[in-house]
């Protein structure tokens, strides 16, 4: 029987997460000699892993859900599944550059 439950969490992390993408990417056009321009660096790296993480988490809360109404790997199952390995791929990509 199909789930009916709300996405409240996956819309919510979602939007957050690219709220927080859209962040870092102002971050990262930030000068220098603003007041906090010795964290630039940091913030814009650190906001892009945290987008990551969140977004990693809607689609896969999304995909999850959508495999239990479906039952199958259909393409509502996949693409959120691709886009959720995406996600956490940059999200670990931006946290090794931030630690080399």
């Amino acid at each position: 029987m199909p789930t009916r439950r709300s996405q409240v969490s996956e819309w919510t992390m979602g939007i957050v997460g690219v709220l927080a993408a859209a962040v870092g990417a102002w971050m990262y056009y930030v000068p220098t000699d603003w007041f906090l321009g010795g964290l630039v660096e940091g913030w814009y790296l650190g906001m892009f892993i945290g987008a990551g993480l969140l977004l990693s988490a809607a689609f896969g809360l999304f995909a999850r859900m959508a495999y239990v109404d479906d039952q199958d790997y259909t393409t509502r199952v996949v693409v959120p599944t691709v886009l959720a390995l995406a996600a956490l791929g940059g999200a670990i990509t931006f946290a090794m550059i931030l630690i080399i």
